[in-house]
């Protein structure tokens, strides 16, 4: 009877230990919580923070509505066009990378003078102070990921083993 009750405890562990890794696991690659949101819920998700944070007045609401699921349905067309090159298996070439970069920031510069024609200039401020913020520590945490160079208690790199100069 004790060994009974010992082997049903000791199953019983180790699947609940098996699920509590499958659980983690989505979480590792990648998948975001709000992924089973559409576009238009995110942006209208994301335009009621916006106002709530900046005071924003219904025109301007609505402005700011129009131009950010614009730029949300941009982003989905590009990646799914990207998508379906890495499904292919086509890489770009350089020129198109850099072609790519540049119609970004072109975007990106268009974005912003949107938004400075529609805030006023102290909301506009706020706003700036946000995206600053959140360019810098989404910058952060991308390197992170993606060199895995940085130290996560203080961020500074990792010290090299002994290099010859």
């Amino acid at each position: 009877m004790k060994k009974f009750i010992g082997l049903t405890a000791i199953t019983l562990l180790l699947s609940l230990s098996v699920s509590a890794q499958r659980n983690n696991e989505g979480n590792k690659r990648g998948v975001r919580q709000g992924s089973e949101l559409t576009s238009e819920q995110k942006v209208a998700l994301q335009s009621k923070k916006m106002a709530l944070k900046l005071d924003l007045n219904e025109n301007q609401q609505k402005q700011i509505h129009k131009l950010m699921l614009k730029s949300a349905e941009e982003r989905n067309k590009f990646r799914e066009e990207n998508r379906q090159n890495r499904k292919n298996g086509i890489k770009p070439t350089s020129e198109q990378k850099f072609n790519r970069e540049n119609i970004r920031l072109e975007k990106q510069m268009a974005h912003k003078n949107e938004m400075k024609k529609i805030l006023n200039e102290d909301q506009y401020e706020k706003w700036q102070k946000t995206m600053m913020i959140r360019n810098k520590n989404g910058d952060r945490s991308k390197m992170e990921v993606r060199k895995g160079a940085m130290n996560s208690n203080n961020n500074s790199p990792k010290p090299q083993k002994n290099k010859r100069y």
